[in-house]
């Protein structure tokens, strides 16, 4: 009967040892996807790699903005009333990566 009770919990132990290596296997696995995920180089819209960037000059004393060379806005912010430094930028022509950086530098200028 001893025997019994013995072979049982060597049965329930090796259960037990089973279970505690599916879950840490289980653990394992979820940790590499989440280094995966973690690590995936950032997704990138097929049209932002064509895209030009924007140019913010100024002309006739009035900041402007172009794409590809070609005029897309034409604002009534008047260059003579920024700092030196931004008007020498200006006349040089900011460079602007997307549609965020032209707001950030209309909304600087224009405010």
């Amino acid at each position: 009967m001893l025997q019994g009770f013995y072979m049982l919990a060597l049965q329930r132990a090796r259960r037990q040892r089973r279970i505690a290596l599916l879950f840490c296997a289980a653990a394992l696995v979820s940790a590499l996807f989440a280094a995966r995920a973690y690590f995936a180089p950032e997704a990138v819209p097929a049209g932002a790699l064509a895209e030009e960037p924007y140019v913010a000059q100024s002309e006739d004393g009035r900041l402007i903005v172009s794409r590809g060379g070609e005029t897309v806005l034409r604002t009534a912010i008047d260059v003579r009333t920024l700092p030196a430094a931004d008007r020498e930028a200006l006349a040089d022509g900011i460079v602007l990566a997307d549609a965020e950086a032209l707001a950030r530098l209309l909304e600087d200028y224009g405010s």
